[in-house]
């Protein structure tokens, strides 16, 4: 038995399970329509499936190098985490549709290709209506948008080319969705860094409303370019240590000196519970609970609150139906920087009290990957589904000094076997927070036995199989 066997409380009354409240007479309610996560998909420094990722982090590799990409020599930072191979063209995907794409839509279509696999979807021109697209990123398409300003000058008719083809903020949702021939809701979200878990929040809302029945939700960035260092560096949040790139994230950490930027993508699919038992579809877990605030500061300036943070994790705890005891893990946002960290954890004490630490674990996988913006929330879920499919907490790397004013286990002495069964996702971006709340099969409520029958009945007409590409 791990460290949290009895200590989070799976040996008392109510753990492990829904608290249930008989309701008034008369007030009775349906019950909120269930979604869960059938398939994921990633491109990231480390690797471009959840099983390379986490190989890498058991091994202790880390994703950041210094940045080839461009000369970085003018610049404070130097350092990034770059997906090598992230100008090769992805294998299953034809030269001709390849070169239309630019960085990041290559990122995102190459995840949610993965993610439509993974959960065995087919989709038909009878079922693309009943599918949904949200995707998020904080960055523009800034290589090419460059590139045509620069032309401006002196070529006016290329600049238009290049920036009529590539100056499109929604172009990974678009593309997503244009490579699957989805004609449900396509919508493409910029909030900051928590734009990639309110992308599959907002699906799993569209889902519950009966708005579509399965989703392609996540977020892509490609932010390694001049510009977003240039803006990054402008804000005095980008570590500095050039000279040891594999030690520069160092979330949680007392010497801690800021985030290191990373690109790639994060996406999964959703389906509402119904579809996935119909179809026989894999779950890897079920959304049991969501939240998004906004910190809006003072005198007009938003900023980051704990309070706010706290309310986001107390409402998904509410809307999951779970209590503090049950909850395993917190994959917290944890970017590096000095006050963001520090105020993070204190919103998470807040949820969870004073004595955090001894009952909960709060690992910071930005100190593998990098701080993926808008993309780090899924990235964060993706590892997540990884850790619970192995039963083992992920790890911290980097965190040698702990920080006093942090005061949680963010388990800093490698992968560590325990129960993992209700776990949390947390992403904040400056004042927007979202939370995620999940749970392993095992630890779901009870799947009605008329589920399957009901299901099948409909002619939900979403079988398993594969995606005709172009």
């Amino acid at each position: 038995m791990g460290r949290r066997g009895l200590a989070a409380g799976a040996g008392r009354p109510g753990a492990n399970r829904h608290r249930v409240t008989a309701p008034r007479p008369g007030t009775e309610e349906a019950p909120r329509p269930r979604v869960v996560i059938t398939g994921v998909g990633v491109v990231s420094a480390l690797g471009r499936t959840t099983g390379q990722i986490w190989d890498a982090m058991v091994d202790g590799r880390s994703g950041v190098r210094a940045i080839t990409r461009f000369d970085a020599s003018r610049f404070a930072t130097r350092i990034a985490g770059e997906v090598t191979d992230a100008d090769v063209r992805d294998a299953r995907f034809g030269e001709a549709y390849w070169d239309t794409l630019d960085r990041r839509s290559r990122f995102a279509v190459s995840a949610a290709l993965s993610a439509v696999q993974g959960a065995g979807l087919s989709l038909t021109p009878q079922n693309r209506g009943f599918v949904t697209v949200v995707m998020a990123s904080e960055r523009p398409e800034e290589d090419t948008l460059l590139a045509g300003a620069r032309l401006l000058d002196h070529d006016v008719d290329e600049a238009a080319r290049i920036l009529a083809a590539h100056a499109r903020p929604h172009a990974p949702s678009e593309r997503v969705a244009a490579l699957l021939g989805v004609t449900g809701p396509v919508l493409q979200l910029e909030n900051r860094a928590a734009g990639g878990l309110a992308a599959i929040i907002e699906a799993a809302a569209i889902i519950r409303r009966g708005d579509a029945l399965v989703a392609i939700a996540g977020g892509a960035e490609a932010p390694i370019t001049p510009l977003t260092l240039a803006a990054f560096q402008g804000t005095g949040a980008l570590s500095t240590r050039n000279d040891d790139p594999a030690g520069a994230s160092r979330p949680l950490d007392l010497d801690r000196d800021g985030f290191v930027i990373a690109e790639g993508a994060a996406v999964v699919v959703l389906e509402s519970l119904e579809v996935a038992v119909a179809r026989g579809a894999r779950i890897l877990a079920e959304i049991e609970g969501e939240a998004l605030t906004f910190s809006p500061g003072t005198d007009g300036v938003p900023s980051t609150d704990p309070v706010q943070i706290g309310t986001a994790i107390q409402r998904a705890l509410a809307s999951s139906g779970r209590i503090q005891s049950e909850i395993d893990v917190v994959m917290l946002h944890a970017a590096g920087t000095v006050a963001g960290d520090r105020l993070e954890a204190l919103g998470v004490r807040r949820i969870f009290g004073a004595s955090t630490r001894h009952h909960l674990y709060t690992p910071a996988v930005k100190s593998h990957l990098g701080h993926l913006l808008a993309a780090s929330g899924p990235m964060a879920l993706a590892v997540l589904l990884e850790a619970m499919h192995h039963q083992v907490i992920p790890w911290t790397r980097n965190l040698e000094h702990e920080d006093p004013e942090v005061d949680l286990d963010a388990n800093t002495r490698g992968p560590r076997p325990d129960n993992l069964r209700v776990a949390m996702v947390n992403a904040s971006g400056w004042a927007h927070n979202a939370v995620l709340a999940i749970c392993h099969p095992d630890a779901m409520r009870p799947i009605p036995d008329s589920l399957t029958r009901d299901a099948a009945s409909e002619g939900l007409g979403i079988p398993p199989a594969g995606v005709d590409l172009p």
